[in-house]
């Protein structure tokens, strides 16, 4: 059941918000091509700090112009009184009660569908609603996931703080209003990915196009974005590029988290930093060159013509073939590796120089 495994550390010493302190991770295992298997996605909430945003620039952000239809209706948990979150397309399975905070939930799962819509236009609507699972206590997420996830509720149960995604639905607890968003944004792209893409991306890419979300912030009640904006992510690239501890293009593109999971901490970091780097070249680098190559591509998987990547699944299994994700990204991106990464790491030095000039000039 388990052959792939991919997670994500958010560093973010720069808390804005002054209740986290350090990272999160997210994992995610999937199949490999040769052992077909469920997804599997998790995330994993070590500390929080990787869910503190900047400040609330409204202006360079996007998202909902008018609040989407929510409904926040009565549901039972083992005969407790709980609730069930009613979006266009989400239903979100809450012991928590806190129906405000439950509100603000639906209006961000909507509001996040939107912008992965934005990066992904040319992906088809799903027809029926994306589930997801947020209790109130460790204890309860617990409980569900002995009766829910069989033999790989072990796995899940290692997690300190965070949650996990099987197939096309998640299941985290409540970490704080922040850390809760930040995971459901994060997590809602994987639930995206697994509902719409018959043939997978490489699953770097899904990791760092993933972290592109996790930075929100509000104006008002309806949720913003920026997908330049993700400081943790930037302060662990940060310290890889200016320590030499990034890892070459040519070994990122066919990793999985599996490999740097018992890694240490920095390791991670950097692992998930460089995903999140790499899916903000394609969508921004190079004057925006590489945006509608990312935008192909995404289309292909949904409709299972993705190059290189073999036949389309057609069951809960993912296939995926490490081999495959260097001449898929020298197809859609139409220029070889060595040139790619040139541009790349490029593109990882302009970040950190801007982030070290602004940090001069804030600091006088």
């Amino acid at each position: 059941m388990l052959s792939v495994v991919s997670v994500a550390f958010v560093v973010r010493p720069i808390a804005v918000c002054a209740r986290v302190a350090f990272p999160y991770a997210g994992l995610r295992i999937a199949a490999k091509r040769m052992r077909p298997a469920p997804i599997f996605k998790l995330i994993v909430l070590l500390f929080l700090t990787g869910c503190a945003h900047a400040p609330q620039h409204f202006e360079s952000r996007s998202g909902p112009v008018a609040l989407a239809r929510v409904r926040v209706e009565p549901w039972t948990y083992d005969g407790e009184p709980a609730r069930r979150v009613v979006t266009p397309h989400y239903v979100v399975y809450a012991t928590v009660t806190n129906d405000d905070f439950l509100e603000s939930v639906g209006q961000l799962m909507e509001g996040a569908l939107a912008e992965y819509r934005r990066l992904a236009p040319d992906v088809p609507d799903t027809d029926r609603p994306m589930e997801c699972y947020l209790f109130a206590t460790r204890p309860q997420w617990a409980n569900f996931t002995l009766k829910k996830t069989g033999d790989d509720a072990a796995i899940y149960l290692q997690i300190n703080r965070g949650g996990y995604t099987v197939r096309d639905w998640y299941v985290a607890y409540f970490l704080g209003d922040v850390g809760t968003f930040c995971v459901a944004a994060h997590e809602g792209f994987h639930q995206f990915a697994a509902r719409h893409f018959r043939t997978r991306i490489p699953p770097f890419l899904e990791e760092g196009i993933a972290c592109l979300f996790e930075d929100v912030t509000w104006d008002g009640r309806l949720p913003r974005w920026d997908l330049s904006i993700n400081y943790g992510r930037l302060t662990a690239l940060r310290k890889a590029v200016e320590g030499g501890g990034l890892l070459p293009l040519e070994d990122l593109v066919s990793m999985h988290a599996g490999q740097v999971i018992n890694r240490t901490p920095a390791q991670v970091a950097t692992f998930y930093a460089q995903c999140w780097g790499f899916a903000r070249f394609l969508w921004e680098g190079e004057g925006g060159r590489y945006r509608p190559a990312l935008q192909e591509m995404l289309k292909d998987a949904a409709d299972g013509s993705l190059f290189g990547s073999g036949p389309p699944r057609l069951n809960a299994g993912v296939f995926w073939n490490p081999k495959s994700a260097k001449p898929m990204l020298e197809h859609y991106l139409r220029a070889d590796l060595a040139a790619i990464d040139r541009q790349y790491q490029r593109f990882l030095n302009q970040l950190v120089t801007r982030a070290k000039n602004a940090e001069t000039v804030e600091g006088g």
